[in-house]
This record gives structure tokens, sequence and C-alpha cells, in this order.
């Protein structure tokens, strides 16, 4: 799809207005002579969203079986015909008739939101696990559990020994820390690898790290670090038992040994990909006697594309597919873009599906969520290579893997939790059983590098609002000196405060290396306050005890591309912090939603 030019607006529009009216003569007509069918609306709304809006169905399955659209294909704000014509059961039927699933058994991309990029996935059983890069947040390098391959909940943590993080991510910069961890498994243990990239100025600004345990959810052993420059590693066992790490650029293999802890031969390039641009995320399948191998292209931006190759011998030379890039989204109207770094699995009955990265942006620019992860299934062609999603781009919904599983919540309980920049002291943060957060401050301020007075989660989707209760348990006891409340949070270089001092409540905006906005009201702090925060889009709205106070437009600082500086590859987080030395307590009002 496209946005329409201005060579074409005023046609565009009397063919969106036609087919509202359900006037399908009218839409014809513009057809043939001035519009172009692949044109969208400012809010990315085709021309069938109109159709089913005119519930002219006539109309509607022209433009599907005749003009090609897809009654799946999402605007924007992820509506599509199909959600439109909720409710119309002769639509309703005929879409779950071209389609080929109904509304009930879909699922709908991204099926992890908010900031889950680089995911790599793996099926053990009948269990599917997933970890995502975590950059400088600790505990790091997420682990999830599913069931259905859509259902999604965190049970642990890859690196969780808060005295060996702090020697490797304690003054390290935002955006940098553990990248593109793979997790994989050989004889009763899972084993991650990541890459833990440095600061610019270290001996080695690219090592790659190795861990392992004998459950999946942990506790992970202590980290082994080798000092190989490139990124992205994966672990792949042949079948003769020996074992390989890949890294980019290209996809370059080398033999480690059975543990992950030595290198065993220096890294060799097997392939550089189809585009030859950016090749990274390399992952080995064997299938059927072939060597398949998958990478990611393009750079993380919109020409990301996934691409494949495959040899009968694991170092080559390997054949490109003629059906590459087999993921790559070309539609630049689509609401999901940026879709590459994919790894697939197969599911017990033979069926395969690839988790790959995304990117979703506020009016085409703003990637407020970072990378998120999408689900598509493969298919294999008669002449043996993969494709994705039949070579169409990104789902928006799509068939439930495993339509007959009961809907319920899986027995594993979701681990998630609160995250910190760096490391997490114990003495300096925690969560009560109740879920009561605390935090002593330390004296730093978000800005800091070795500030840790501050959690946080990730922001779950574009729209959402999240509510907490502050106490100062010492009241009475010691002088409030501090600032505290809730955050806004991208990295040391972009954040927003919403909080209280002694005698006032404020909002700031902090930029590259100074607070750039700040907005005051007259308060005496004596607890407890309330502060809630709205989000939609670049809109955020402040709430101070349930008045509101204070709405931002243009909030822009805290998406990837706010600023220029540094890695920004992370994406919006929110939490609570303290900067100064007091000690605060947070409940939180309900579910983020």
């Amino acid at each position: 799809m496209n946005l329409y030019t201005s060579k074409t607006e005023a046609a565009a529009k009397k063919a969106f207005e036609a087919a509202q009216r359900g006037d399908k003569k009218a839409v014809l007509g513009l057809i043939d002579h001035s519009f172009n069918i692949e044109d969208c609306d400012q809010e990315g709304n085709s021309l069938l969203h109109y159709a089913v809006k005119g519930k002219n169905l006539d109309l509607a399955a022209f433009l599907v079986e005749t003009c090609g659209m897809d009654p799946a294909w999402a605007n924007q704000a992820m509506v599509t015909p199909w959600d439109l014509a909720k409710g119309n059961a002769p639509f309703e039927e005929y879409f779950q008739s071209v389609c080929g699933f109904s509304r009930e058994n879909c699922y709908r991309n991204p099926v992890r939101r908010g900031m889950h990029p680089d995911p790599s996935i793996l099926r053990v059983g009948d269990d599917y696990y997933m970890v995502n890069s975590s950059f400088i947040y600790f505990p790091s390098i997420p682990i999830s559990h599913s069931k259905d391959l859509v259902h999604w909940k965190v049970i642990g943590y890859g690196v969780t020994d808060r005295t060996w993080a702090e020697e490797f991510l304690g003054g390290l910069e935002g955006g940098r820390g553990f990248w593109a961890p793979d997790i994989s498994y050989n004889k009763g243990r899972f084993y991650i690898c990541a890459t833990l990239r440095n600061n610019d100025d270290a001996p080695y600004i690219q090592t790659q790290m190795v861990t392992s345990a004998s459950r999946p959810e942990g506790p992970y052993d202590t980290p082994v670090i080798h000092n190989v420059l490139g990124i992205d590693p994966s672990i792949f066992t042949d079948d003769d038992g020996k074992r390989y790490m890949l890294i980019n650029r290209g996809a370059r293999i080398m033999e480690i040994s059975e543990d992950g802890k030595k290198i065993l031969s220096k890294p060799s390039l097997i392939w550089y990909g189809h585009s030859g641009h950016a090749p990274e995320g390399p992952h080995i399948l064997k299938k059927d006697g072939w060597y398949y191998c998958f990478l990611a292209e393009g750079g993380t931006g919109k020409g990301h594309m996934i691409s494949v190759a495959r040899s009968k011998d694991l170092l080559g030379p390997y054949e490109n597919c003629p059906y590459n890039p087999i993921m790559h989204q070309k539609d630049e109207m689509g609401a999901i873009q940026c879709c590459g770094h994919g790894k697939p699995v197969q599911t017990p009955d033979g069926r395969w599906f690839m988790a790959y990265l995304c990117s979703r942006f506020i009016d085409h620019q703003w990637g407020m969520l970072g990378r998120e992860t999408c689900l598509d299934e493969v298919t294999w062609t008669a002449d043996g290579w993969p494709v994705i999603n039949k070579g169409k781009g990104p789902s928006y919904m799509a068939a439930l893997p495993f339509p007959d599983m009961e809907r319920r919540e899986w027995e594993i309980p979701d681990s998630e939790t609160w995250l910190s920049p760096r490391t997490k002291d114990p003495e300096l943060v925690g969560e009560d059983r109740d879920g009561t957060l605390w935090i002593k401050g330390d004296g730093q301020d978000l800005n800091q590098r070795e500030c840790r007075s501050l959690l946080v989660k990730c922001q779950p989707d574009f729209q959402f609002s999240m509510e907490f209760e502050m106490s100062f348990p010492d009241e009475g006891k010691e002088k409030f000196t501090s600032d505290a409340g809730v955050t806004l949070y991208y990295d040391e270089n972009t954040y927003i405060k919403f909080g209280v001092t002694e005698t006032f409540v404020f909002v700031s905006e902090y930029v590259d290396d100074t607070y750039v906005r700040t907005e005051t009201s007259p308060f005496r702090f004596h607890g407890p306050v309330t502060f809630r925060v709205e989000t939609d889009g670049l809109v955020r709205t402040f709430f101070f005890n349930n008045k509101l106070l204070w709405q931002w437009t243009d909030v822009t600082s805290i998406c990837s591309e706010g600023l220029s500086k540094g890695k920004r590859f992370t994406g919006a987080m929110y939490g609570v912090y303290v900067n100064g030395k007091n000690l605060l307590r947070w409940r939180q009002h309900g579910n983020v939603q």
C-alpha cells in the first residue's frame, strides 16, 4: 500500500467517499480512470476499510477477489477491515472464508509487544522458549515460555549474578550490553549465548558470552566471555555432536567445545548474504540433508529482511535461495515494518514457524516501543526452500498454530521482574511480597551511569496508562530532601521525571545533557501521593492526586529517533525513581493497560 500523493489526492478522496456510501459503480469508475487501488488515507485505511464501512459486500468481494485486497491488512492503528466488519454476519462469514480462519482462532502480530528485539526461539518437547536482547538492563536476557507460540510468559533470566554483572555492565552506555541472544539445547542443558557490546574505548568492543543451565528458567552458570569480534552469536550442534558458534559479518563459523567454554577454531566465513548489506544474525538449521543458513540483512531499519542459503556441507559453498528475501516488508504503509532477524522452529506435528523482529512507528517515523517480536508460519517449496507467510511480508492476523488448545493461563507463572539499568543493588531497590516497590536513593540523578535508584519495565504499547501511589515511610523521622516519583525512561540521555520535592510537584524532560523543559506547581509533600500518566502515542497526560496538571504533545525524545547519540536500540520504559538519599515506597494501582 502507498500513501496517496497530491496528484491522486482528489480522486482518492472521491473513491473513499464512494466506497463509504456503498456506491460500487462510482468506485469502479474511479479505479478505471484516476485512482490507484493501493492508495491509503493518512491513517492507513485502504479502500476495503471504506467498503466495509459502506456495508456493500459485493464491492468488498470485488476488491478482495479482483483487486487482491486483504481483509486482514491493518491500518496504522492496527485495525483491519475484518475488525470493522464485527457484528455484520455476511461480511464476517465472507472474510472467514477468504482468510481461512475465524476471528476466534486467530492471533495478531506482534506477539511480543514493547521492547522485545532479536528473538531466538527453541522447542523442547511440547514447550517453546524464547530469549530477547536486554542491553544494559538487569537481570539480563529474559527467557520466555509458551505452549502455543503466541502467548508468552517470562520464566527467568540468563544473567542474574549482580557481582558479575556489575563488572561487565556497570560502566556501559545506554543501548550497549547484551545484544541478540540465542537459546539452544544439547544433552539435557539449555545454552544461552549473546554479544556483550562494550563501550567504544574498551579493549574489545564486541565479545561473546556463553552460559548454560539444566532448567530453562535457570539458574544459569557464571558466564564465560570469548574475546572474539562480531555480533549476534548462535550455537549449532551437528549430527556428529560437534558444536559451532556463528557470528557476523555474514555468517562466520567456529568450532566450540561441548560446554561452549572454549573456542576450538578461528571464525571462517561461509556466506555473506543475499544483499551483502549488513549481514548479521546468522542461524544454521539442518533439514533433509541440507544445512540452511538464515541471515538478517539490510540494517535494522526499514530495509531489514531475512534471507537464506543452503549447502550439503556445513562449511559451504552455500546456494542463494531464489525466493530471497524470504521476509521483507515492502509495503510502505504497513503498520509493521523493519522485519528481520529471525529463527525458525518446528512444531511436534512437523509444521514450521519463524519468530522475527519488527518495528511499529507513530506517524511513520517515531519508533517509541523499540523493536518487537512477530511470528509467522514457514512453508517449504517443492524444491526445498523455506518461505515465510507465503512471501507476503508480515501478517497482522493469522491462524492460531494450535486452535484447539484449551484457553487458559499456562501452569508456569509469569516471573517478569522490575529491571534496573546495569545492575540492581538489593540495598537500594527491592520489591516486597505484597508487590510494594521501595527505593533508597543513591544520590545520583537518572542521567548518571552510576545511578541505581530506579526500577523500570517496558512500555507495553502506544496507548497505555500507569498509576502509582508513593509514600515516605520515614516522614517525621527524616527530612525529605529528594525528588522522587515516576519516570518515562529511554536511557541516561533522554527521559521524563514526574515527581515531587518537599515544596512542589513537577514534570521535567531531559534531552542530551540538560533538562529542556520543566513545569511546576506548588505542593507540600506529606505523602502518600498518587501519580498517573496516560499515554496516547506522542501525547503524555500527567495527573497528580487525580487532578489533571499537564498535557504534553509531540513527546519524541523517548523514541529511538528522538536523539542522535550513542546506540538508540532500546525502547520506552516506565517506572519509579528516587534522586537523593531518602527511602520511598510505591504501590501500583491496577495493571498497566
